[in-house]
């Protein structure tokens, strides 16, 4: 209910209405603990979706990046929605191209949009992805072509997707895993000590290998 008077108000008075998802409805995607909350802003961004129509053209960029997430969503129906309403959203984004920045969007909304451009603009094109820089030390020089395995799974978890190393056996792929691995627990004891955010505390990362490799990961 409480989604369905959201989007008639996003009809009437746009702007702040999708400033108050982005600003609070979003972050609800990114809470791995809470079933009912990620549930919940899914269902919002759908119905806004259903309700504004073409009309959410202006501020589709700040929608399709979050959902991607939960289009690997560990609920069923969660990630459903997600990927359904991920695909209505990805076939209006042509039309944003004629569509300026109004004077309507604050410059917080403008740099959320082109950082949001910029993801994808990296997803459909790898290599204009930066090199990922391992915050700690790794006893191991990384090959180009080891680097830019990193630099994706870093890309892939800056945006909380999933995704998988296929090179052949022998190339490396374990190692690559520990740079990023290492990396993220890193990076999170750091932000939870700052924060103490709840959906940045250190978390344990489950390995499974073939006994041939655990040497390489105790």
């Amino acid at each position: 209910m409480a989604s369905r008077c959201l989007a008639v108000l996003a009809t009437v008075d746009p702007l702040p209405v999708m400033t108050s998802v982005v600003e609070k409805v979003i972050p609800m995607l990114s809470i791995s603990n809470d079933d009912h909350s990620r549930r919940g802003a899914v269902e919002t961004i759908a119905v806004i979706l259903e309700k504004m129509k073409i009309n959410i053209v202006p501020y589709i960029f700040f929608l399709v990046v979050p959902l991607m997430g939960r289009m690997s969503d560990q609920k069923t129906d969660i990630r459903v929605l997600a990927t359904h309403t991920f695909a209505d959203l990805i076939q209006l984004m042509p039309l944003d191209g004629g569509i300026s920045n109004t004077p309507q969007l604050g410059p917080q909304l403008i740099l959320l949009k082109a950082t949001q451009k910029e993801f994808l603009e990296q997803l459909f094109n790898p290599s204009a992805i930066g090199d990922y820089k391992v915050p700690v030390p790794i006893n191991a020089e990384l090959r180009s072509y080891q680097q830019s395995g990193v630099n994706w799974l870093a890309f892939l978890n800056k945006y909380k997707l999933h995704g998988m190393l296929c090179d052949d056996m022998g190339l490396g792929k374990t190692l690559q895993s520990i740079c990023i691995l290492a990396g993220d627990h890193y990076y999170r004891q750091q932000k939870y000590k700052e924060t103490k955010q709840e959906d940045c505390a250190p978390l344990p990362s489950l390995v499974i290998c073939p006994p041939t490799l655990t040497g390489h990961w105790v």
